[in-house]
């Protein structure tokens, strides 16, 4: 009966992330919202549920306007979007029923609207596909779950939330991950379950290359992350260093921020590298797109990323790419779009940043292969087509 009604009108999607957009965190889980902008064009009917909870440690004064237990609807590009807005309180392990209370309810409001979903897609099991779990069966749908965490590579799973996880596991209809990396790195969970793999999306028709050709003088190297130990920002500036010292016409630009800033800016000064080195700060999403313009090279030193899109959204640009063997950029990076090297070498950084300098005029060439390698594997267009894949194999079933 479902694969009749499916055949007979539009295929029907609801997303149940566990990281959205939102307010005052525009680009938190943007991959979701680009995914579901990438189905809605591949002519999908997508509908969105959001329970956002922020932590009681933001709360004050200037939050309550936007997080006062609230529900929220939006048409955002063409897709009917609901939001709960609330706060979780920390340390109290209340996520799964805090999680499933309000997706029941926004599903409810949602359903109302615009009818009852063919399939129920979460992405993260935590806390998005236990919700999705427990409406599937109450309301018998499919379930499809997308893991995007580091937090199975980074040993952050909590032994209290392991239940959970197997019983989703056990459960989905199908499981998929962003990374092979991160499909190993949860068969300890999924024992014998097969798992299958789709990227995250990049808007091609947003990163583009610039509009004049990227100059060689000033060099300049991007860094786009958190600013946190995890991120390896710290090997980049020794690396650096190590490259170009007293090379003022090489520079390293960083954009972010986060708990370890002031401790990287010493670390620059330290290194002497005042005069070669930007903190750029948080940047939007445009500011972002004009820094990789006026780069040459793009670079991610983490120890762990299950997958990287900031890679992908380089690349769409023309930049060369250098990454580390840290697990999602392995599936991206090939030898004629960058480099892969181990984590925390600084040493062999070094060299390749310093290969790429010496080298730029050859390695620009390469710059329209790696855009239309970036369109052939991480388009909306080809991401759609591979979720398509998934859900008509469910619906089959």
């Amino acid at each position: 009966m479902i694969k009749e009604s499916v055949e007979k009108q539009t295929l029907h999607i609801l997303l149940l992330p566990s990281s959205y957009p939102a307010r005052p965190r525009p680009v938190r889980g943007i991959f979701v919202q680009q995914q579901a902008e990438a189905l809605h064009r591949a002519g999908v009917k997508v509908g969105v549920i959001y329970p956002y909870f922020r932590s009681m440690r933001d709360l004050g004064v200037s939050a309550l306007p936007d997080n006062h237990f609230q529900i929220s609807f939006d048409q955002e590009n063409g897709i009917p979007t609901y939001r709960f807005c609330g706060w979780n309180i920390p340390r109290l392990r209340i996520e799964p029923i805090l999680w499933k209370t309000q997706a029941k309810r926004l599903f409810n409001r949602y359903i109302n609207q615009f009818g009852k979903p063919d399939l129920i897609h979460a992405h993260n099991i935590l806390w998005g596909g236990v919700s999705a779990m427990e409406i599937a069966e109450q309301m018998d749908l499919p379930l499809i779950v997308t893991e995007h965490t580091s937090s199975f590579a980074r040993g952050l799973i909590q032994p209290w939330q392991e239940p959970f996880i197997c019983q989703v596991i056990k459960k989905t209809d199908c499981l998929l991950t962003v990374s092979g990396k991160l499909a190993e790195q949860m068969q300890t969970y999924a024992k014998d379950r097969d798992i299958g793999v789709v990227p995250n999306v990049v808007d091609t028709e947003y990163f583009i290359p610039p509009s004049i050709p990227r100059a060689k003088r000033p060099f300049r190297i991007l860094t786009v992350a958190l600013l946190t130990p995890v991120k390896g920002i710290d090997i980049l500036l020794r690396a650096f260093a190590k490259a170009f010292d007293h090379q003022e016409n090489v520079l390293l630009e960083i954009g972010g921020d986060g708990t370890q800033r002031k401790e990287l800016e010493g670390l620059a000064a330290k290194l002497h590298l005042e005069n070669q080195v930007r903190f750029l700060g948080l940047l939007s999403r445009e500011q972002v797109r004009e820094a990789m313009w006026r780069s040459n090279i793009f670079v991610l030193p983490s120890y762990v990323e299950t997958f990287g899109v900031v890679l992908i959204e380089a690349m769409a640009t023309g930049l060369p790419v250098v990454a580390t063997k840290c697990g999602g950029p392995e599936d991206i990076i090939n030898s004629k779009a960058g480099w892969l090297i181990e984590t925390g070498d600084a040493d062999d950084l070094a060299d390749v940043l310093r290969n790429a300098y010496l080298n730029y005029q050859d390695i620009k060439k390469q710059e329209s292969y790696i855009r239309q390698y970036v369109i052939n594997n991480f388009s909306g267009e080809v991401t759609a087509g591979k979720l398509l894949k998934h859900y008509h194999h469910v619906l089959e079933k």
